[in-house]
């Protein structure tokens, strides 16, 4: 049986496409901010793409808040920032590719 938040974190790969999806953690944010265990991490989303990624998510995070008052934040991160600071996220990410195959 999928949880709640592995549910929610599918669509977002959904919509997203073949790119890390991750909920925040110690390993990705420092300290500690309002709605951080509601807070998704998208990586490898190029700034040219990210407005048009926020349109697609945009009606799964009002139904989200319509229906269970839910206020889901999507964080984005550059390829670039990808490479400096989070390029095992993308480690994780073929592992779990590869163990859902």
């Amino acid at each position: 049986m999928v949880n709640e938040r592995e549910e929610i974190r599918r669509q977002v790969r959904e919509i997203v496409g073949d790119r890390p999806v991750r909920w925040t953690d110690h390993r990705t944010t420092k300290g500690d901010f309002s709605g951080r265990d509601w807070s998704l991490e998208v990586f490898d989303v190029p700034d040219a793409e990210e407005r048009e990624l926020s349109h697609r998510l945009w009606g799964l995070l009002t139904k989200l808040y319509d229906e269970k008052r839910l206020a889901l934040l999507v964080l984005f991160h550059t390829p670039e920032n990808t490479d400096r600071y989070y390029a095992w996220v993308r480690q994780e990410h073929a592992a779990e590719m590869a163990g859902a195959t």
